[in-house]
């Protein structure tokens, strides 16, 4: 997917400014105020902003409300979500009960291993407050692995201490299984 991102001086040559103009100054601004965030993030700790911005040109940013769900289990991956603002849930259902695995926020790369691994979803996710996230298509995350390497590498290696951490807890649990009062 390919942007054309517009000059800040461009937008203000224009007066008066149309409401389509003000909606496109608006964009880019909050597209910088992104770009700019996630340079903190660790994964994309290191890029510049140019290369912070091509990581948003790559994909589309997107808010969502409290209780929307981004990811369902089971579903297709026809995508990767980078939260920018906000909290998710990452959650499962069991036998008409829901179980919260894990709350994540601003940083975090969710629907990537069922991208790669071409499967379907794992488990659900909503957001569990107002949030912004960075929605790239399957071929676009795919695009940008091919693209730059170091980003690539990032990924693979944050995917992998994340499922180790998941082995891990539920090693744990089975260990030590849930106190009377929790069963």
């Amino acid at each position: 997917m390919k942007r054309v991102l517009l000059s800040m001086a461009f937008l203000r040559e224009r007066r008066p400014r149309s409401s389509h103009a003000k909606k496109l100054e608006w964009c880019f601004h909050m597209n910088e105020q992104y770009a700019e965030m996630m340079r903190t993030f660790p994964l994309f700790k290191g890029f510049t902003p140019q290369g912070a911005q091509t990581l948003l040109g790559y994909g589309e940013v997107k808010e969502y409300s409290k209780g929307d769900v981004l990811l369902k289990e089971g579903d297709s991956p026809t995508f990767v979500l980078v939260v920018l603002t906000g909290r998710m849930q990452i959650y499962v259902e069991r036998e008409g009960r829901e179980m919260v695995l894990n709350e994540t926020g601003p940083g975090t790369i969710l629907g990537e291993l069922a991208v790669l691994a071409c499967i379907p979803r794992s488990s659900s996710v909503r957001a569990s407050e107002k949030s912004a996230v960075l929605h790239w298509s399957a071929k676009a995350f795919r695009d940008l692995l091919l693209w730059d390497p170091f980003l690539s590498e990032r990924i693979l290696r944050e995917s992998i201490r994340n499922l180790i951490g998941k082995e891990k807890s539920l090693i744990d649990s089975l260990i030590c299984p849930a106190s009377p009062h929790e069963k």
